[in-house]
């Protein structure tokens, strides 16, 4: 009889986060076998619901969707996240102004013990995740675009694929994806997380 894990609110305060069974939760998730033979677990995207508009509320309620948000998607590059909640707010575009106050809700979350925010040179962006969860989990691509998917998850998806015969590692991860189309900007981003393999 397998154990049954009860899942707790996203929406709760910081301070519970810290008692989560993070490790549980991720040990139990499915992994599913890509076309070039690597398991990747699937993407649980954060199903969008409406959100308090960044430029005009509070603190807490900022802090506690951003914390929902980096629930499901984390690790996450701190735009797609903050991105995802300005749209749900009815935003367009992630502008310096909708940007602060969320940055400012990431560090005050990094402050309480809540999340990590990690910077990896080369990326242009901050990574974020619940404190207590894995640095790295090599997920399918999901609703993501290739540019919003952290160095680190490209480096150890190609490391894994070196392991399982993949000669050419750029095209092999983009078959791991289902893309197709090996663009100057795959081609360099691509290039970056394979440097971080070498480095290792």
């Amino acid at each position: 009889m397998t154990d049954v894990l009860e899942l707790a609110d996203p929406q709760a305060p910081a301070e519970t986060v810290a008692g989560w069974p993070i490790a549980a939760w991720l040990a139990a998730e499915p992994t599913v076998a890509s076309s070039a033979g690597v398991a990747l677990t699937p993407y649980g995207g954060w199903e969008s619901r409406p959100t308090p508009d960044p430029r005009s509320a509070g603190r807490e309620e900022i802090a506690g969707a951003l914390l929902e948000i980096v629930g499901a998607e984390g690790p996450v590059l701190a735009a797609r996240a903050y991105g995802l909640l300005n749209k749900a707010a009815g935003g367009k575009k992630l502008t310096s102004i909708v940007r602060a106050p969320l940055s400012g809700a990431a560090y005050r979350l990094r402050q309480q013990g809540a999340l990590v925010i990690e910077e990896r040179e080369g990326q242009g962006d901050e990574t974020l995740r619940l404190a207590g969860s894995p640095s790295v989990r090599v997920r399918e691509l999901g609703p993501r675009t290739l540019d919003e998917v952290p160095l680190d998850e490209l480096a150890e998806l190609m490391g894994r694929l070196r392991e399982a015969g993949a000669s050419e590692l750029r095209r092999a991860t983009l078959d791991a994806y289902g893309l197709r189309r090996m663009t100057s900007h795959a081609e360099e981003l691509l290039g970056r997380a394979e440097a971080l393999l070498v480095e290792a």
